[in-house]
């Protein structure tokens, strides 16, 4: 018989480009920024974070003035980015933070843990670029598809670098390993991740208090009004009493490392056998239970 010509060769669904993009694909996006990145921090041994939250607008001293002198140069208005120089002394503290807790992870017992931010710039810049100086193969970043982010800050960890379309996979990776969390001064996003964790808490949804730390003291105690939500009620005091209030690298870093000692025997990845230790009196730290597989 004479050769038959050939008939259609279809492409495979999951490599049909097009068809991943659709609306009806939708779900499948969502699986894959799901599965990829519990893969990939599997690779990678990381088992718990320390999490900062902040704003992507600080910067250094040295480069917020070098960024002034090039507005004033090409004639910009200046009048909102001056507002943001206090910011300054925070985000270099918070660099110094993230430096501290990541030489206190560099001990075998706590090789499974990374620092996480959201991977851009100002804040999470400030807490990559302290994680990376001392763990270098520990600075997560989880950033978000924005058209005025077009990459991670550069000290995240290649092999973790993160970007995410959807911010709801994100938020859920970002806090699922939390162990301790730094919320540096920031505006609507910050704040934002920062309900959303005590709202979880909260609701029992994570089964541990963990502390949360608001880095930037004046800032937080003047931007949310805690005692009027107390005394009108829409709040219990124990939720405020829950939260750290301090400008200190000190006291913060010794929060976060009671924290994570606390918690190293019963997340899974601790010496076996061994028992969490009792939280200190007055400590806001439960005993981890299991992880919830939901």
């Amino acid at each position: 018989m004479g050769d038959s010509a050939l008939g259609p060769k279809p492409t495979k669904a999951y490599k049909n480009s097009d068809f991943l993009m659709t609306r009806d694909a939708r779900d499948i996006r969502v699986l894959c920024e799901q599965r990829e990145t519990e893969t990939r921090l599997d690779d990678n041994g990381i088992k718990g974070t320390v999490l900062f939250f902040g704003s992507a607008r600080s910067k250094t001293k040295a480069q917020f003035a070098a960024k002034l002198e090039a507005m004033k140069a090409a004639g910009e208005d200046t009048t909102r980015f001056a507002k943001t120089e206090w910011m300054c002394d925070v985000h270099e503290n918070l660099t110094s933070l993230a430096e501290k807790v990541g030489t206190f992870l560099k001990t075998e017992e706590f090789k499974h843990v990374g620092i996480l931010t959201g991977g851009g710039p100002g804040m999470m810049e400030a807490a990559n670029q302290g994680a990376f100086s001392a763990i270098p193969e520990r600075s997560i970043g989880m950033g978000i598809s924005l058209p005025f982010e077009p990459s991670l800050n550069p000290f995240v960890t290649p092999d973790l670098a993160f970007e995410f379309h959807y911010f709801f996979t994100r938020k859920f990776w970002m806090v699922l390993q939390a162990m301790a969390l730094v919320v540096a001064p920031g505006g609507v996003g910050t704040m934002d991740e920062l309900f959303e964790v005590m709202t979880l808490q909260q609701c029992g949804k994570i089964k541990i208090k963990f502390p949360i730390i608001l880095f930037g003291k004046e800032y937080w105690e003047k931007v949310v009004n805690w005692d009027f939500m107390v005394e009108r009620g829409v709040v219990s005091q124990v939720d405020v009493d829950a939260l750290f209030f301090t400008d200190s690298v000190d006291d913060a870093y010794s929060m976060i490392v009671e924290s994570l000692k606390h918690q190293l025997a019963s997340v899974g990845f601790g010496p076996k056998g061994a028992a969490a230790p009792a939280p200190p009196a007055g400590s806001p730290l439960v005993p981890r239970a299991p992880r919830d597989p939901n």
